[in-house]
């Protein structure tokens, strides 16, 4: 990996800027980007062309590598990625499971491979400026039709759908867990960006582990996919998931042509993944899925959420928690 130059921290500063100017847009918003806004400011080219012998260098030998974390460093074009998918899942959580993921990781990857040609080709601070629009609108048009995708019918998100993190003792509280009773160790599936609950949790000394395609890597959090990541029969003793995988499997449930046989089959693997004595805690809940658990292997516990159910949601989403727990 080329060691990193100033240029490529600046680059990086200014790209998450632009990105997170959208931050919350809503899907509509995105699909009728105007072609007005793949304009560049004079003073981004200006530094595009002064910077344009190591940014060109770094960008080239860094995109040549293997795919990393999503750290700028190792793998500038899954950072872009994981920073789009926070500013955009605000208000459009739906809209980004793994195939949109990979379609945004893939404009990334192309617009930063076209930057590079241009930094590395232009003969006049005027032709970059001219290549950079170009590719500006690329990715505009692509970012756009992702969004488009999403609001067709049968598609992710018809409407605005929040997503945000709430504060560790009241995910436990409306999980009905006592955090000094978990059995170890606990993974919360969806645990955020910032991964509030593990941070809370290993702070007293619990072994917990957070996993989200938007997290930011540290201690016990992985950046992951939560249909896919691997997961041992019979590692983990407590998985968790406040407002995270259960609401997403509603939705999929809900969807016409939605991709509710896959969460199904993970549900499954989540559970295989507890061992005897543990639990699987989520809201909302699953009735579709609980009701047909054998009862000679899983205690099924439902909990009354006190705080009201998000607006227009009461008549379709299961209110309630659940904890699923296996049979020692």
């Amino acid at each position: 990996m080329p060691p990193l130059p100033p240029a490529a921290v600046e680059l990086r500063d200014r790209l998450v800027s632009a990105a997170e100017r959208h931050a919350g847009a809503g899907l509509r918003d995105v699909a009728a980007l105007p072609s007005s806004a793949a304009a560049l400011p004079a003073d981004l080219v200006a530094f595009l062309w002064r910077a344009r012998g190591p940014l060109a260098a770094w960008l080239e030998e860094a995109l040549a590598a293997p795919a990393g974390d999503g750290a700028w460093e190792r793998d500038p074009a899954g950072h872009l990625t994981v920073r789009a998918v926070r500013a955009l899942q605000r208000s459009n959580q739906f809209a980004f499971g793994p195939d949109a993921v990979r379609r945004l990781d893939g404009l990334h990857a192309r617009a930063l491979a076209g930057l590079a040609g241009a930094l590395r080709d232009g003969a006049s601070e005027q032709a970059l400026a001219a290549h950079a629009r170009t590719i500006a609108a690329e990715y505009l048009a692509g970012l756009s039709a992702l969004a488009r995708a999403a609001l067709a019918p049968g598609g992710a998100a018809l409407r605005l759908v929040a997503s945000a993190e709430y504060g560790p003792e009241l995910q436990l509280s409306v999980l009905g867990l006592d955090p000094g009773a978990l059995l170890a160790p606990v993974l919360d599936l969806g645990c955020g960006a910032e991964a509030r609950l593990v941070r809370h949790l290993r702070a007293r000394g619990i072994d917990a582990r957070g996993l989200d395609r938007a997290a930011e890597p540290g201690e016990g959090v992985r950046r992951g996919d939560w249909l896919v990541e691997p997961l041992a029969p019979a590692s983990l003793g407590t998985v968790l998931s406040h407002l995270g995988f259960s609401l997403h499997f509603v939705h999929q449930h809900l969807r016409p042509g939605g991709d509710a046989l896959r969460y199904a089959r993970r549900y499954m693997e989540i559970l295989r993944a507890v061992r005897p004595g543990g639990v699987f805690a989520y809201v909302p809940g699953l009735p579709f899925v609980e009701e047909h658990l054998p009862p000679a292997t899983w205690d099924v516990t439902r909990l009354p959420v006190s705080i009201p159910a998000p607006p227009g949601a009461a008549a379709t989403i299961p209110w309630y928690a659940t904890q699923v727990r296996r049979r020692a």
